[in-house]
Protein backbone atom coordinates (compact mmCIF):
# COMPACT_ATOMS: atom_id res chain seq x y z
CA UNK A 1 0.00 0.00 0.00
CA UNK A 2 2.94 2.34 0.59
CA UNK A 3 3.39 4.89 3.32
CA UNK A 4 0.34 7.02 4.15
CA UNK A 5 0.58 10.52 2.64
CA UNK A 6 1.28 13.33 5.04
CA UNK A 7 -1.18 16.27 5.18
CA UNK A 8 1.33 18.40 3.27
CA UNK A 9 1.53 15.79 0.51
CA UNK A 10 -2.23 15.67 -0.15
CA UNK A 11 -3.99 18.35 -2.19
CA UNK A 12 -7.35 18.03 -0.50
CA UNK A 13 -9.18 20.16 -3.09
CA UNK A 14 -7.91 18.11 -6.03
CA UNK A 15 -8.61 14.89 -4.15
CA UNK A 16 -12.24 15.93 -3.59
CA UNK A 17 -12.81 17.33 -7.11
CA UNK A 18 -13.57 14.01 -8.91
CA UNK A 19 -15.53 12.74 -5.92
CA UNK A 20 -17.71 15.90 -5.81
CA UNK A 21 -17.74 16.38 -9.59
CA UNK A 22 -19.57 19.52 -10.73
CA UNK A 23 -19.33 21.29 -7.39
CA UNK A 24 -18.72 25.06 -7.66
CA UNK A 25 -15.14 26.15 -7.00
CA UNK A 26 -16.03 28.26 -3.99
CA UNK A 27 -17.92 25.33 -2.43
CA UNK A 28 -15.06 22.98 -3.18
CA UNK A 29 -12.68 25.47 -1.57
CA UNK A 30 -14.87 25.67 1.54
CA UNK A 31 -14.96 21.91 2.03
CA UNK A 32 -11.24 21.56 1.36
CA UNK A 33 -10.41 24.24 3.91
CA UNK A 34 -12.55 22.68 6.66
CA UNK A 35 -11.56 19.07 5.97
CA UNK A 36 -9.22 17.42 8.49
CA UNK A 37 -7.00 14.48 7.60
CA UNK A 38 -7.35 11.66 10.15
CA UNK A 39 -5.30 8.47 10.61
CA UNK A 40 -6.92 5.32 12.09
CA UNK A 41 -5.06 2.13 12.97
CA UNK A 42 -6.60 -1.20 11.94
CA UNK A 43 -9.62 -2.02 14.11
CA UNK A 44 -10.21 1.55 15.28
CA UNK A 45 -13.84 2.68 15.48
CA UNK A 46 -14.41 5.79 13.35
CA UNK A 47 -18.17 6.13 13.84
CA UNK A 48 -20.20 4.42 16.56
CA UNK A 49 -23.77 3.26 16.05
CA UNK A 50 -26.19 5.33 18.14
CA UNK A 51 -23.94 8.37 18.39
CA UNK A 52 -25.00 11.69 16.80
CA UNK A 53 -23.78 12.34 13.25
CA UNK A 54 -21.42 15.31 13.48
CA UNK A 55 -19.27 14.74 10.38
CA UNK A 56 -18.95 12.96 7.04
CA UNK A 57 -15.83 11.11 5.94
CA UNK A 58 -14.08 10.30 2.68
CA UNK A 59 -11.63 7.41 2.60
CA UNK A 60 -8.23 8.50 1.32
CA UNK A 61 -6.26 5.32 1.86
CA UNK A 62 -7.11 1.92 3.32
CA UNK A 63 -10.58 0.50 3.80
CA UNK A 64 -13.37 0.69 6.36
CA UNK A 65 -16.13 -1.79 7.20
CA UNK A 66 -19.69 -0.65 7.91
CA UNK A 67 -21.31 -2.91 10.54
CA UNK A 68 -24.78 -3.20 12.09
CA UNK A 69 -25.15 -4.30 15.71
CA UNK A 70 -27.41 -7.34 16.08
CA UNK A 71 -28.83 -9.01 19.20
CA UNK A 72 -26.34 -9.18 22.01
CA UNK A 73 -22.76 -8.28 21.08
CA UNK A 74 -22.71 -9.67 17.51
CA UNK A 75 -22.29 -7.42 14.47
CA UNK A 76 -23.49 -7.92 10.90
CA UNK A 77 -21.29 -6.79 8.03
CA UNK A 78 -23.10 -4.44 5.62
CA UNK A 79 -20.46 -3.20 3.17
CA UNK A 80 -17.01 -1.62 2.84
CA UNK A 81 -15.79 1.78 1.70
CA UNK A 82 -12.46 2.10 -0.10
CA UNK A 83 -10.43 5.10 -1.35
CA UNK A 84 -12.59 7.89 -2.74
CA UNK A 85 -15.80 6.64 -1.08
CA UNK A 86 -17.86 8.71 1.34
CA UNK A 87 -19.37 7.35 4.55
CA UNK A 88 -21.19 8.74 7.59
CA UNK A 89 -23.48 11.03 5.59
CA UNK A 90 -26.66 9.06 6.34
CA UNK A 91 -26.96 10.32 9.94
CA UNK A 92 -26.51 13.93 8.84
CA UNK A 93 -29.10 13.68 6.08
CA UNK A 94 -31.59 11.95 8.39
CA UNK A 95 -30.78 14.28 11.31
CA UNK A 96 -30.66 11.33 13.64
CA UNK A 97 -28.18 9.03 15.40
CA UNK A 98 -25.82 6.88 13.40
CA UNK A 99 -27.43 3.61 12.30
CA UNK A 100 -24.18 1.69 11.84
CA UNK A 101 -20.65 1.43 13.18
CA UNK A 102 -17.68 2.17 10.92
CA UNK A 103 -14.41 0.43 11.76
CA UNK A 104 -11.04 0.63 10.04
CA UNK A 105 -10.43 -2.70 8.28
CA UNK A 106 -6.75 -1.76 7.86
CA UNK A 107 -4.56 1.25 8.57
CA UNK A 108 -6.77 3.98 7.15
CA UNK A 109 -6.55 7.67 6.32
CA UNK A 110 -9.82 9.58 5.93
CA UNK A 111 -10.89 13.16 5.41
CA UNK A 112 -13.29 14.38 8.08
CA UNK A 113 -15.69 17.16 7.03
CA UNK A 114 -17.83 18.78 9.70
CA UNK A 115 -21.60 18.69 9.64
CA UNK A 116 -22.22 22.45 9.31
CA UNK A 117 -19.99 23.18 6.27
CA UNK A 118 -21.20 19.99 4.57
CA UNK A 119 -24.88 20.96 5.02
CA UNK A 120 -24.16 24.56 3.89
CA UNK A 121 -22.55 23.36 0.64
CA UNK A 122 -25.25 20.74 0.16
CA UNK A 123 -27.93 23.42 0.45
CA UNK A 124 -26.29 25.43 -2.36
CA UNK A 125 -25.66 22.45 -4.64
CA UNK A 126 -28.68 20.32 -5.57
CA UNK A 127 -26.47 18.29 -7.93
CA UNK A 128 -24.36 17.17 -4.96
CA UNK A 129 -27.50 16.02 -3.16
CA UNK A 130 -28.60 14.06 -6.22
CA UNK A 131 -25.20 12.32 -6.50
CA UNK A 132 -25.24 11.45 -2.81
CA UNK A 133 -28.75 10.01 -3.13
CA UNK A 134 -27.71 7.99 -6.19
CA UNK A 135 -24.67 6.69 -4.30
CA UNK A 136 -26.80 5.79 -1.29
CA UNK A 137 -29.39 4.07 -3.48
CA UNK A 138 -26.68 2.01 -5.17
CA UNK A 139 -25.23 1.10 -1.78
CA UNK A 140 -28.67 0.06 -0.46
CA UNK A 141 -29.30 -2.00 -3.59
CA UNK A 142 -25.98 -3.79 -3.18
CA UNK A 143 -26.70 -4.33 0.50
CA UNK A 144 -30.15 -5.72 -0.33
CA UNK A 145 -28.64 -8.09 -2.89
CA UNK A 146 -26.13 -9.32 -0.34
CA UNK A 147 -28.84 -9.66 2.31
CA UNK A 148 -31.01 -11.68 -0.08
CA UNK A 149 -28.04 -13.87 -0.97
CA UNK A 150 -27.19 -14.37 2.70
CA UNK A 151 -30.83 -15.10 3.51
CA UNK A 152 -31.03 -17.65 0.72
CA UNK A 153 -27.90 -19.34 2.02
CA UNK A 154 -29.22 -19.34 5.60
CA UNK A 155 -32.56 -20.76 4.41
CA UNK A 156 -30.73 -23.57 2.63
CA UNK A 157 -28.74 -24.32 5.77
CA UNK A 158 -31.90 -24.24 7.90
CA UNK A 159 -33.68 -26.53 5.45
CA UNK A 160 -30.83 -29.02 5.59
CA UNK A 161 -30.73 -28.82 9.39
CA UNK A 162 -34.52 -29.29 9.56
CA UNK A 163 -34.32 -32.38 7.37
CA UNK A 164 -31.59 -33.83 9.58
CA UNK A 165 -33.66 -33.07 12.68
CA UNK A 166 -36.73 -34.69 11.10
CA UNK A 167 -34.72 -37.82 10.35
CA UNK A 168 -33.35 -37.84 13.90
CA UNK A 169 -36.85 -37.29 15.30
CA UNK A 170 -38.21 -40.20 13.25
CA UNK A 171 -35.32 -42.38 14.39
CA UNK A 172 -35.93 -41.35 18.00
CA UNK A 173 -39.66 -42.00 17.67
CA UNK A 174 -38.99 -45.45 16.18
CA UNK A 175 -36.56 -46.27 18.99
CA UNK A 176 -38.99 -45.08 21.67
CA UNK A 177 -41.86 -47.00 20.13
CA UNK A 178 -39.91 -50.24 19.74
CA UNK A 179 -38.42 -49.96 23.24
CA UNK A 180 -41.81 -49.27 24.83
CA UNK A 181 -43.40 -52.13 22.90
CA UNK A 182 -40.68 -54.58 23.93
CA UNK A 183 -40.85 -53.48 27.56
CA UNK A 184 -44.62 -53.46 27.74
CA UNK A 185 -44.87 -57.18 26.98
CA UNK A 186 -42.92 -58.45 30.03
CA UNK A 187 -44.57 -55.79 32.20
CA UNK A 188 -48.00 -57.06 31.11
CA UNK A 189 -46.93 -60.59 32.08
CA UNK A 190 -45.62 -59.31 35.41
CA UNK A 191 -48.93 -57.55 36.00
CA UNK A 192 -50.82 -60.79 35.36
CA UNK A 193 -48.67 -62.77 37.79
CA UNK A 194 -48.91 -60.01 40.43
CA UNK A 195 -52.70 -59.93 40.19
CA UNK A 196 -52.82 -63.72 40.50
CA UNK A 197 -50.69 -63.48 43.64
CA UNK A 198 -52.92 -60.72 44.96
CA UNK A 199 -55.99 -62.97 44.72
CA UNK A 200 -54.23 -65.94 46.33
CA UNK A 201 -55.86 -66.85 49.68
CA UNK A 202 -52.47 -67.22 51.41
CA UNK A 203 -51.50 -63.69 50.36
CA UNK A 204 -54.87 -62.33 51.48
CA UNK A 205 -54.44 -64.00 54.85
CA UNK A 206 -51.06 -62.37 55.50
CA UNK A 207 -51.39 -58.53 55.95
CA UNK A 208 -47.69 -57.87 55.35
CA UNK A 209 -47.55 -60.02 52.23
CA UNK A 210 -50.83 -58.53 51.00
CA UNK A 211 -49.35 -55.02 51.29
CA UNK A 212 -46.17 -56.02 49.46
CA UNK A 213 -48.07 -57.59 46.58
CA UNK A 214 -50.38 -54.57 46.37
CA UNK A 215 -47.27 -52.39 46.00
CA UNK A 216 -46.01 -54.61 43.15
CA UNK A 217 -49.38 -54.39 41.39
CA UNK A 218 -49.51 -50.62 41.80
CA UNK A 219 -45.95 -50.11 40.52
CA UNK A 220 -46.42 -52.49 37.61
CA UNK A 221 -49.67 -50.80 36.66
CA UNK A 222 -47.91 -47.46 36.58
CA UNK A 223 -45.13 -48.85 34.38
CA UNK A 224 -47.76 -50.23 32.05
CA UNK A 225 -49.42 -46.81 31.83
CA UNK A 226 -46.09 -45.11 31.08
CA UNK A 227 -45.32 -47.53 28.26
CA UNK A 228 -48.81 -47.05 26.83
CA UNK A 229 -48.32 -43.28 26.95
CA UNK A 230 -44.98 -43.58 25.15
CA UNK A 231 -46.61 -45.69 22.44
CA UNK A 232 -49.45 -43.16 22.14
CA UNK A 233 -47.10 -40.20 21.78
CA UNK A 234 -44.96 -42.07 19.25
CA UNK A 235 -48.09 -42.54 17.14
CA UNK A 236 -48.81 -38.83 17.51
CA UNK A 237 -45.25 -38.00 16.40
CA UNK A 238 -45.51 -40.18 13.30
CA UNK A 239 -49.12 -39.35 12.43
CA UNK A 240 -50.18 -42.92 13.18
CA UNK A 241 -53.34 -42.20 15.19
CA UNK A 242 -56.30 -43.98 13.61
CA UNK A 243 -59.81 -42.71 14.36
CA UNK A 244 -62.53 -45.36 14.76
CA UNK A 245 -65.66 -43.24 14.97
CA UNK A 246 -68.68 -44.39 16.93
CA UNK A 247 -71.34 -42.41 18.88
CA UNK A 248 -69.57 -41.39 22.09
CA UNK A 249 -71.18 -40.13 25.29
CA UNK A 250 -68.88 -37.55 26.88
CA UNK A 251 -70.74 -37.78 30.25
CA UNK A 252 -70.14 -41.55 30.36
CA UNK A 253 -66.45 -41.08 29.55
CA UNK A 254 -66.15 -38.48 32.29
CA UNK A 255 -67.94 -40.76 34.76
CA UNK A 256 -65.28 -43.42 34.19
CA UNK A 257 -62.48 -40.89 34.61
CA UNK A 258 -63.96 -39.58 37.88
CA UNK A 259 -64.21 -43.14 39.22
CA UNK A 260 -60.57 -43.75 38.27
CA UNK A 261 -59.42 -40.65 40.15
CA UNK A 262 -61.92 -41.01 43.00
CA UNK A 263 -59.36 -42.17 45.55
CA UNK A 264 -56.81 -39.46 44.61
CA UNK A 265 -59.48 -36.75 44.82
CA UNK A 266 -60.58 -37.98 48.24
CA UNK A 267 -57.03 -38.27 49.61
CA UNK A 268 -56.22 -34.70 48.62
CA UNK A 269 -59.64 -33.19 49.43
CA UNK A 270 -60.10 -32.05 45.84
CA UNK A 271 -63.59 -31.27 44.55
CA UNK A 272 -64.40 -32.24 40.98
CA UNK A 273 -67.60 -30.68 39.66
CA UNK A 274 -69.26 -31.47 36.31
CA UNK A 275 -71.43 -28.85 34.63
CA UNK A 276 -73.49 -29.18 31.45
CA UNK A 277 -72.01 -32.50 30.32
CA UNK A 278 -75.35 -34.33 30.28
CA UNK A 279 -76.75 -31.78 27.81
CA UNK A 280 -74.04 -32.59 25.25
CA UNK A 281 -75.09 -34.55 22.16
CA UNK A 282 -73.45 -37.85 21.27
CA UNK A 283 -70.14 -37.17 19.59
CA UNK A 284 -68.93 -39.17 16.54
CA UNK A 285 -65.45 -39.99 17.74
CA UNK A 286 -62.99 -42.61 18.93
CA UNK A 287 -63.99 -43.70 22.45
CA UNK A 288 -60.52 -44.81 23.49
CA UNK A 289 -58.77 -41.66 22.25
CA UNK A 290 -61.35 -39.31 23.74
CA UNK A 291 -61.06 -41.10 27.06
CA UNK A 292 -57.31 -40.46 26.95
CA UNK A 293 -57.87 -36.78 26.09
CA UNK A 294 -60.02 -36.05 29.12
CA UNK A 295 -58.11 -38.44 31.39
CA UNK A 296 -54.90 -36.48 30.77
CA UNK A 297 -56.63 -33.11 31.16
CA UNK A 298 -58.17 -34.07 34.49
CA UNK A 299 -54.92 -35.70 35.63
CA UNK A 300 -53.04 -32.49 34.77
CA UNK A 301 -55.55 -30.43 36.77
CA UNK A 302 -55.19 -32.75 39.76
CA UNK A 303 -51.40 -32.63 39.57
CA UNK A 304 -51.17 -28.83 39.63
CA UNK A 305 -54.00 -28.04 42.05
CA UNK A 306 -53.05 -27.84 45.76
CA UNK A 307 -54.91 -29.99 48.29
CA UNK A 308 -58.40 -28.69 48.99
CA UNK A 309 -58.76 -27.09 45.55
CA UNK A 310 -61.53 -27.35 42.97
CA UNK A 311 -61.65 -28.76 39.44
CA UNK A 312 -64.62 -27.97 37.21
CA UNK A 313 -65.38 -29.77 33.94
CA UNK A 314 -67.88 -27.80 31.85
CA UNK A 315 -69.49 -28.87 28.58
CA UNK A 316 -71.61 -27.03 26.05
CA UNK A 317 -72.63 -27.19 22.40
CA UNK A 318 -71.54 -24.22 20.31
CA UNK A 319 -70.87 -23.12 16.75
CA UNK A 320 -67.73 -21.00 16.26
CA UNK A 321 -67.57 -19.48 12.75
CA UNK A 322 -64.33 -21.21 11.77
CA UNK A 323 -65.20 -24.67 13.16
CA UNK A 324 -68.95 -25.06 12.73
CA UNK A 325 -71.18 -27.06 15.10
CA UNK A 326 -69.06 -28.56 17.85
CA UNK A 327 -68.93 -29.51 21.49
CA UNK A 328 -66.67 -27.65 23.90
CA UNK A 329 -65.31 -29.16 27.09
CA UNK A 330 -63.37 -26.95 29.51
CA UNK A 331 -61.31 -28.35 32.39
CA UNK A 332 -60.74 -25.52 34.86
CA UNK A 333 -58.79 -25.70 38.11
CA UNK A 334 -57.74 -23.55 41.07
CA UNK A 335 -54.12 -24.59 40.71
CA UNK A 336 -50.78 -22.83 40.38
CA UNK A 337 -51.54 -21.62 36.86
CA UNK A 338 -49.38 -21.46 33.74
CA UNK A 339 -46.83 -18.81 32.80
CA UNK A 340 -47.62 -16.98 29.52
CA UNK A 341 -44.53 -18.38 27.79
CA UNK A 342 -45.61 -21.93 28.70
CA UNK A 343 -49.20 -21.81 27.40
CA UNK A 344 -48.18 -23.46 24.12
CA UNK A 345 -45.14 -25.37 25.37
CA UNK A 346 -47.17 -27.48 27.81
CA UNK A 347 -48.50 -29.42 24.81
CA UNK A 348 -45.01 -30.41 23.67
CA UNK A 349 -43.87 -33.96 24.44
CA UNK A 350 -41.68 -34.40 27.54
CA UNK A 351 -42.33 -30.78 28.62
CA UNK A 352 -43.14 -30.20 32.28
CA UNK A 353 -43.69 -26.98 34.20
CA UNK A 354 -41.35 -26.35 37.13
CA UNK A 355 -39.30 -28.84 39.11
CA UNK A 356 -42.06 -31.44 38.97
CA UNK A 357 -39.98 -34.57 39.40
CA UNK A 358 -38.40 -33.26 42.60
CA UNK A 359 -41.71 -33.18 44.44
CA UNK A 360 -43.17 -36.63 43.95
CA UNK A 361 -43.18 -39.65 41.74
CA UNK A 362 -46.96 -40.02 41.97
CA UNK A 363 -48.88 -38.62 39.01
CA UNK A 364 -51.84 -37.54 41.16
CA UNK A 365 -49.78 -35.94 43.92
CA UNK A 366 -49.45 -32.15 43.96
CA UNK A 367 -46.88 -31.33 41.27
CA UNK A 368 -46.24 -35.04 41.00
CA UNK A 369 -43.83 -36.62 38.55
CA UNK A 370 -44.48 -38.16 35.18
CA UNK A 371 -42.95 -38.41 31.70
CA UNK A 372 -44.59 -35.20 30.47
CA UNK A 373 -46.55 -36.88 27.67
CA UNK A 374 -50.20 -36.46 28.70
CA UNK A 375 -50.98 -33.10 27.10
CA UNK A 376 -49.01 -34.01 23.96
CA UNK A 377 -51.19 -37.11 23.61
CA UNK A 378 -54.33 -35.06 24.28
CA UNK A 379 -53.43 -32.52 21.61
CA UNK A 380 -52.61 -35.24 19.07
CA UNK A 381 -55.92 -37.02 19.71
CA UNK A 382 -57.94 -33.78 19.53
CA UNK A 383 -56.27 -32.74 16.28
CA UNK A 384 -56.82 -36.22 14.84
CA UNK A 385 -60.56 -35.56 15.38
CA UNK A 386 -60.27 -32.25 13.52
CA UNK A 387 -60.60 -30.26 16.74
CA UNK A 388 -58.42 -27.87 18.68
CA UNK A 389 -57.09 -27.55 22.20
CA UNK A 390 -55.47 -24.65 24.02
CA UNK A 391 -54.71 -23.35 27.50
CA UNK A 392 -55.60 -20.10 29.25
CA UNK A 393 -54.21 -18.78 32.52
CA UNK A 394 -53.53 -15.49 34.28
CA UNK A 395 -50.00 -16.69 35.04
CA UNK A 396 -48.00 -18.99 37.29
CA UNK A 397 -48.20 -18.25 41.02
CA UNK A 398 -47.81 -20.99 43.64
CA UNK A 399 -49.00 -18.75 46.47
CA UNK A 400 -52.11 -17.10 45.00
CA UNK A 401 -53.01 -19.97 42.62
CA UNK A 402 -54.69 -18.15 39.70
CA UNK A 403 -55.66 -21.48 38.13
CA UNK A 404 -55.85 -22.46 34.48
CA UNK A 405 -58.36 -23.51 31.83
CA UNK A 406 -57.76 -26.20 29.20
CA UNK A 407 -60.30 -25.89 26.38
CA UNK A 408 -61.18 -28.60 23.87
CA UNK A 409 -63.42 -27.99 20.86
CA UNK A 410 -64.48 -31.01 18.79
CA UNK A 411 -66.45 -30.56 15.54
CA UNK A 412 -69.68 -32.53 15.29
CA UNK A 413 -69.36 -32.75 11.51
CA UNK A 414 -66.32 -34.63 10.21
CA UNK A 415 -64.22 -32.53 7.81
CA UNK A 416 -64.48 -33.82 4.23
Amino acid sequence: MGNPPRPSQLDVKEFLRPILLGLAEEDLDELAQTAVLRFYPSGAVICQEGEPGDAVYVTVQGRVDILKRMDGESEHYLHSAGPGEMFGEMAILQEGPRTATVRAAASTIALQIGKEPFLAVLGRSPSLGVRILVRMTTRLRDTDRKAISDLRQVNQQLTQALRRLERLDRTKADFIRLSAHELRTPVAALMGYAQMMQSNPKVQADPQLRELVAGVVKGTDRLHRVFNSILDVSRVMTGGLEILRTPVSIPVIMEGIVLEFERALEERSLTLERVGLRELPLYPGDTDLLYKVFYHLVNNAIKYTPDGGRITVTGRAMEPPDLGPCIEVVVEDTGVGIAPQDLELIFEKFYRTGETALHSSGTTKFRGGGPGLGLAIARGAVQAHGGRIWAESAGHDEENCPGSRLIVQLPLVEAS
